[in-house]
């Protein structure tokens, strides 16, 4: 069973190489494709270090579009995506396909994130609340963080590419989209990723657009009848996450 791992990058280079070798790190089988958008830094002669890569360089209309680059080059029987910033922790993949060997009519795994700061240090661990298993279908919260999910390719096939004109949240709207059309899941109790939180990053620099978007989702996608499912439900994720943080912190 074959990996493709999407990395979308423009102007990273301060962060690609510890992304590249932690996907180097795993022991499976997989392809790492990286999707560029002419960067200006010094990324691409990182990039050329590292000939296992497969590398595309041309303007893009933003992450998405490069992500769904990425995903039409995809050859793998796993399909997900790591922004440059991103890492997986060692022996993260590994688990996962045990897992997808192990349950091989799952459509998609997902477990926990580990989110650091630009000095790598743990902020905390954000876990998936394990009744959101058993709910996901009948409430359409979207309870994981983006770099711990792994798709069956053939989930792509049937529901096709983001929707690029969610240009900071076109990933939200397609596992709004996973979970309402029944795939069959399973959640692993484990740190699949890390996600680093940058006061840089896009989505904090924009964090009005992002903010917007997700409404305009939340408004189009989710139960029309009974809301207050929903919001009940993503305020008891957002409490379990809390109540984590603040065992850590304290």
């Amino acid at each position: 069973m074959k990996f493709s791992i999407i990395t979308p990058n423009y102007n990273g280079a301060s962060y690609l190489e510890k992304c590249i070798e932690s996907v180097l790190n795993q022991n499976v089988n997989f392809e790492h494709i990286i999707v560029d958008g002419e960067s200006t830094d010094s990324s691409l002669d990182i990039l050329k270090n590292y000939p296992h890569l497969k590398v595309i360089s041309e303007k893009d209309e933003g992450m998405y579009e490069a992500i769904n680059k990425g995903i039409i080059m995809a050859s793998g029987d796993i399909i997900t995506y790591l922004n440059c910033d991103d890492r997986y922790p060692d022996g993260s993949l590994e688990v996962v396909l045990e897992s997808f060997v192990l349950n091989r009519d799952i459509d998609y795994i997902y477990g926990n994130c580990r989110f650091i700061n630009q000095l790598e240090k743990e902020v905390y661990i954000y876990k998936v609340p394990p009744l959101f298993n058993y709910l996901l279908g009948k409430i359409t919260v979207v309870p994981w963080a983006q770099p711990s999910v792994f798709y069956r390719k053939h989930v792509f096939d049937t529901l096709g590419l983001f929707n690029i004109k969610y240009s900071l949240a076109a990933d939200y709207h397609f596992m709004k989209i996973v979970i309402l059309s029944k795939f069959k899941r399973y959640r692993v109790n484990k740190v699949l990723s890390c996600f680093m939180k940058r006061v840089d990053a896009l989505s904090a620099k924009h964090s009005n657009k992002v903010i917007a978007e997700v409404n305009i989702i939340k408004r189009d996608i989710g139960h029309k009848n009974m809301p207050f499912l929903d919001i009940c439900f993503d305020s008891y994720r957002k409490l379990y996450n809390f109540h984590t943080y603040f065992k850590k912190n304290n």
